[in-house]
């Protein structure tokens, strides 16, 4: 018994220095009265959670205890620097973190920013131990680096590089000594031949790998090292075809994500071969792929029965969509769908929408031949819709020279007024307004506000001017694209907030762990759109 007394020694100190910390937060409560003062480290803690990382340091001025809370690790997992910062800034910067011990409770870093030097990059891997994320957008991996993320960052969990350059060895340091990686993205990289990939691959505890963009590799080469991936996005590899598909596929039984986005050699062949080979298969992009058809979309509706996302947008002459037999049972499982820039019609959307009951996310940007008839209907059926995209693209999607989803959208404000009543959990539409359509600000708010006393959730809705452009006027119509109309609640400060938890949601899950593509995305709105809370 004598052997384990010490436990209770240091068990009754930590008790101690609670019990010391408490009574002098109470004192100072007592001689500095506010509301704050009243409230323990661990409930301030809580709500300064809920702050942006710039917003933490102006509050830490505000007093010694408010800069002991704002400066807690628990608040600074995630570091992030982007082109906003200066040089000089972002030396202090990480000089400050560093002597807070802030730097050393990052879990996860994205450096998107120019000034950065790889001397900055080698000291902020160096002095962040339990670093399990890093994200480098256009700039180098040397060699140094990634012998230090092995060295210094054990619990190394996910590199993600968009653009920059790195080698064959980086990649075989990284294979070797980060024991504990799961994902690796190498979204257009440079300088990386089928030697690195290789190395890297042999990691079995891999689970995603991304080889969107990447040039010079021989998939035939990797594919009996591929068999423990669950995920792998092959997006705009113009190399790759129906054999090297095939080949792959047979070796990657476990696949439960894939994209093939973008890639122009894939024909139906090679997707039949896919659908075979990985009968589990939950995510998948055929999104801009030329050479598939209709019929291979009548396969995967037939065959995948564990499907829950389905990117077919930019697809040719997708209509009409021919259905299985007993699509009740087959298409229970699909809650995410996006047939942006395709011709689908109300017919198609009616019989879609009847049989995917647990449809979540619908995205039917740019279909002009879509109307009040079905969307009605989708309100009707899916009623646990949360997000729907219903805009024009501000400019034409071509194919071949000719201009596709010609006209304005079909849709009035019966489709958002079937939205907004008979879909409780809908948290974000995105719809595109003219002349045509008597959608309006008002039309829209007053709309919200029955919403709301119904006792339904509040939505982020995005109104989006539509312009239809003709040969005679391209220029002048094109420049009034970006009038948009948005409208905030009178708490301009609930917005502001609102709006950057919004923002950072979507961060979030563009840069999960699997490294999915971008048809994981609920509801992808174009980036020079705002979202306003109503």
């Amino acid at each position: 018994m004598e052997t384990f007394s010490c436990f209770g020694v240091i068990r009754n100190k930590k008790k101690n220095l609670l019990l010391k910390q408490l009574e002098a937060e109470k004192l100072e409560a007592i001689q500095n009265p506010n509301y704050f003062n009243l409230l323990s480290t661990e409930l301030l803690l809580c709500i300064l959670k809920l702050f942006t990382i710039n917003e933490l340091c102006v509050i830490a001025r505000i007093s010694h205890r408010f800069k002991e809370c704002c400066y807690d690790p628990t608040l600074w997992r995630t570091l992030a620097m982007s082109n906003t910062m200066q040089k000089k800034k972002l030396l202090s910067a990480l000089k400050n973190m560093e002597s807070t011990s802030r730097l050393s409770a990052v879990r996860m870093i994205n450096l998107n920013n120019q000034f950065i030097k790889q001397a900055t990059i080698d000291y902020i891997v160096t002095h962040t131990p339990q670093l399990k994320e890093i994200r480098l957008h256009n700039l180098r991996l040397t060699e140094k680096t990634s012998k230090l993320l092995v060295a210094k960052c054990p619990n190394l969990e996910q590199v993600y590089m968009d653009g920059g350059r790195t080698s064959d060895e980086c990649l075989e340091l990284l294979a070797n000594g980060a024991v504990k990686l799961k994902s690796i993205n190498l979204h257009r990289v440079e300088n990386i031949t089928t030697t690195g990939i290789c190395h890297i691959i042999k990691n079995t505890n891999l689970s995603f790998l991304n080889f969107n963009g990447i040039s010079g590799w021989d998939i035939r080469t990797l594919a009996p090292y591929c068999a423990h991936f669950t995920s792998m996005d092959l997006g705009s590899s113009n190399n790759l075809s129906d054999e090297d598909l095939k080949a792959l596929t047979r070796q990657c039984k476990k696949l439960k994500f894939i994209s093939l986005k973008s890639c122009k050699l894939i024909t139906d062949h090679g997707v039949l071969e896919l659908i075979n080979d990985c009968p589990q298969l939950m995510d998948l992009n055929l999104a801009s792929c030329s050479k598939v058809t209709r019929t291979s979309v009548q396969h995967v509706l037939q065959q995948l029965h564990s499907l829950t996302t389905l990117n077919l947008s930019n697809f040719k002459n997708i209509h009409p969509i021919i259905f299985p037999k007993n699509p009740y049972k087959l298409l229970n499982t699909l809650t995410t769908l996006d047939l942006s820039y395709t011709d689908v019609n109300d017919d198609d959307i009616k019989q879609l929408t009847e049989y995917s009951l647990n449809l979540k996310n619908l995205r039917l940007c740019a279909c002009v031949e879509v109307t009040d008839l079905s969307m009605v209907q989708v309100a009707t059926f899916c009623k646990k819709l949360v997000g729907v995209d219903l805009t024009k693209d501000q400019q034409p999607i071509t194919n071949g020279g000719s201009t596709q989803n010609k006209g304005p959208m079909k849709i009035t404000l019966e489709t958002v007024e079937a939205l907004f009543i008979n879909c409780p959990d809908l948290q974000k539409v995105a719809i595109s307004y003219s002349s045509k359509n008597n959608i309006t600000k008002r039309s829209l708010m007053e709309l919200h506000e029955r919403r709301l006393n119904l006792g339904m959730k509040m939505l982020v809705w995005n109104l989006n001017e539509d312009i239809i452009l003709s040969n005679s006027n391209n220029q002048g119509s094109s420049s009034q694209n970006s009038n948009n109309l948005n409208h905030s609640s009178s708490n301009n400060n609930n917005n502001i907030t609102n709006n950057n938890n919004n923002s950072n949601n979507l961060n979030h899950s563009s840069s999960n762990p699997s490294g999915a593509s971008s048809s994981n995305n609920p509801i992808p709105i174009v980036p020079s759109r705002q979202e306003y809370f109503i």
